[in-house]
């Protein structure tokens, strides 16, 4: 990678803006996200057993090809799989390497505090606090109305897989800004940046930018604060029951084109979604009429 592609310092009136470009970027971008997490969940429901380490690894890659299905939203009129494979997959793969080291490292820390718990714990206090953990779930689950009808079940099976989306990118999430960071993750996926400057690199474009995000942030416009504050409680609300599930699949799909758009800022330069004159790629055609162009190639070779 070339030694220039280092942050930029972005003004805050663009980055005050970053919110409402994300939010166009969005309503173009849902669909093949909601495609792909859902699906991922989906097989994930069907293995239950696996559905945890599974999920554990393949969270930071959804969270990176969320970010690359808003990237393409962006530069291309349709939105193509096939461009999306194209860009993605390398550095899914690479970030799948990169949850793997941060699964070994948690498991470790907590086999090493399970082991010194244990050690140091008598262990009838220890018997006493996993039976009373054991209740504690036992009346939990009891307080839990599960649907009898069919109907009720059906929508209790689509409640839990919305759930698992959400869980699933949270939890990717949580993982990229904590090991590699945000724009690190992005860097090492997708520019085949080593890890640790792509992790450095990550860091200094939060410190290169932070004068302006506070600035940005104390100009903010009250609707502002009252919208993050509803995306706020519609998260803890979604956690805590299922069946508000699907605000928290709308947020866990608009925060990849939140970082798509800062990303572009800081590291691109780019400041503004693509015009869609200017987008790339065919227009919309039907799967049996050649378009134009093959047409008049076609004329030319013969």
């Amino acid at each position: 990678m070339s030694n220039t592609f280092t942050p930029r310092p972005v003004p805050s009136e663009i980055i005050a803006s970053w919110p409402s470009m994300a939010l166009s970027l969005w309503r173009r971008s849902f669909r093949p996200q909601a495609i792909v997490l859902m699906s991922v969940a989906f097989l994930l429901k069907l293995f239950p057993a696996w559905a945890t380490p599974a999920g554990f690894v393949l969270a930071p890659s959804l969270f990176v090809v969320a970010f690359a299905v808003a990237q393409v939203a962006d530069e291309r009129k349709l939105f193509s799989w096939q461009a999306l494979g194209e860009l993605v997959l390398p550095g899914a793969v690479r970030l799948c390497g990169v949850a793997l080291k941060f699964a070994a490292g948690f498991a470790a820390l907590a086999g090493a505090l399970a082991l010194l718990a244990t050690t140091l714990v008598r262990h009838s206090a220890v018997d006493e606090q996993q039976a009373a953990f054991a209740a504690a779930i036992g009346s939990a689950r009891a307080t839990v109305s599960m649907p009898d009808t069919l109907g009720g079940e059906f929508l209790h099976f689509c409640a839990t897989w919305m759930q698992g989306v959400m869980a699933m990118m949270f939890l990717g999430m949580f993982i990229v800004a904590i090991y590699q960071g945000v724009f690190g993750a992005i860097l090492h996926a997708q520019q085949g940046m080593e890890a640790r400057a792509a992790r450095r690199l990550g860091w200094q474009a939060w410190q290169v930018n932070a004068g302006a995000i506070e600035e940005a942030l104390r100009a903010a416009p009250a609707s502002f604060w009252l919208r993050t504050v509803l995306a706020g409680v519609a998260i803890a609300a979604a956690f805590q029951s299922v069946y508000f599930s699907p605000a928290g699949l709308l947020l866990a799909t608009y925060v990849p084109c939140l970082a798509y758009v800062a990303f572009r800022s800081i590291f691109l330069g780019r400041h503004e979604n693509v015009p869609a004159a200017l987008r790339s790629g065919e227009t919309a055609r039907g799967p049996l009429v050649p378009a134009m162009a093959d047409i008049r190639r076609a004329g030319l070779r013969a």
